[in-house]
């Protein structure tokens, strides 16, 4: 995780910006970088807060946090700029992006009970931060702390961002994984940098997989492969840990390049990822290989773009993965 602090400058200048909103008319806001406007808001259920509108998002919050609601259009755009980077968009969104932060968990909880009234029962089982609904293609989240809420929203950013410009969807592991890349970032200026490997969470938790075996251990890659994130959501402790900590490490080696072959397929993989190229290989390879149907998509989709050698790929991760907590 980075540490979040702005500098002087940065915060007078948020300080100005506060003093200019008068009257809760659209008031232009500008920082060096992102133009955005800036309106009073009132949710569904009565909540005040403010409506920011930057070229791709809209920025619902009621936070109390004032220095973390007027560099959220900053951070979100900065984010985009590197979701694209990793994976160019397929489709254009057709309209700015809808995020919302409450201020806190009970907020959240009246909001979504009349937002995802179907998804209630799974999402009354986050206890930090939010979710991504897919079928809307909207962040829901609460302010838990200036730096986290920042991890969390570039984190769910990515998934909204694969619903809204990706026509298929992309393997969870692979989803999940990329997200997670977004949560270690750097504040250089007024933009942040973000830092994949700089992720302090995470390597804790993946030194304590490595070095707790059995159950709190490293979860076997074909059963990690198959998982979905709702599975990881009602699950609690270190399975749920293990889960975003093993798929973030399991991406960044894939990126970083320390074995070509991997590498390689890795790239081929986010070409396609979301496109109906990957569902044709999927089907292509299930109809080629033999035993094929005992796979489950995810590893399908990794066996055919990564490798088929399973057993050596453990063994290059877990060296991979030693080497980078210890």
């Amino acid at each position: 995780m980075s540490r979040f602090t702005l500098s002087r400058v940065v915060q007078a200048r948020f300080w100005v910006v506060l003093l200019l909103m008068a009257g809760g008319c659209a008031s232009p806001v500008r920082t060096d970088r992102v133009q955005y406007e800036q309106s009073d808001w009132i949710s569904q259920t009565g909540l005040t807060g403010l409506r920011m509108l930057s070229p791709n998002y809209d920025l619902r919050v009621t936070a109390k946090d004032e220095i973390l609601r007027q560099y959220l259009p900053e951070f979100m755009e900065a984010a985009l700029v590197e979701y694209q980077k990793v994976m160019p968009p397929a489709r254009d969104p057709g309209e700015k992006m809808i995020i919302y932060v409450f201020n806190d968990r009970p907020e959240w909880v009246q909001f979504t009970l009349g937002f995802a009234p179907n998804h209630t029962h799974i999402y009354m089982h986050i206890h930090t931060g939010g979710y991504m609904d897919q079928a809307r293609a909207t962040a829901v989240l609460w302010d838990i702390g200036r730096e986290h809420t920042l991890a969390l929203v570039a984190h769910e950013g990515w998934h909204q961002y694969l619903a809204k410009c990706f026509p298929e969807p992309v393997p969870a592991w692979l989803n999940e994984g990329l997200a997670t890349q977004w949560e270690g970032f750097d504040i250089k200026g007024e933009r942040p940098v973000f830092n994949s490997a700089g992720n302090y969470m995470r390597r804790g938790h993946l030194r304590d997989a490595l070095s707790a075996g059995g159950q709190d251990g490293l979860i076997p890659l074909a059963e990690l492969l198959a998982m979905d994130a709702g599975y990881a959501v009602v699950k609690t402790g270190a399975t749920v840990r293990n889960y975003y900590t093993q798929v973030w490490s399991l991406i960044l080696f894939l990126r970083e390049g320390q074995v070509k072959e991997y590498t390689q397929g890795f790239r081929r993989l986010l070409a396609d990822a979301g496109t109906t190229r990957m569902q044709a290989a999927v089907r292509a390879y299930r109809a080629a290989s033999s035993g094929a149907e005992q796979y489950s998509s995810g590893e399908v989709i990794f066996r055919h773009y990564i490798t088929e050698d399973m057993e050596a790929f453990k063994e290059a991760y877990r060296e991979y993965a030693l080497n980078l907590v210890f």
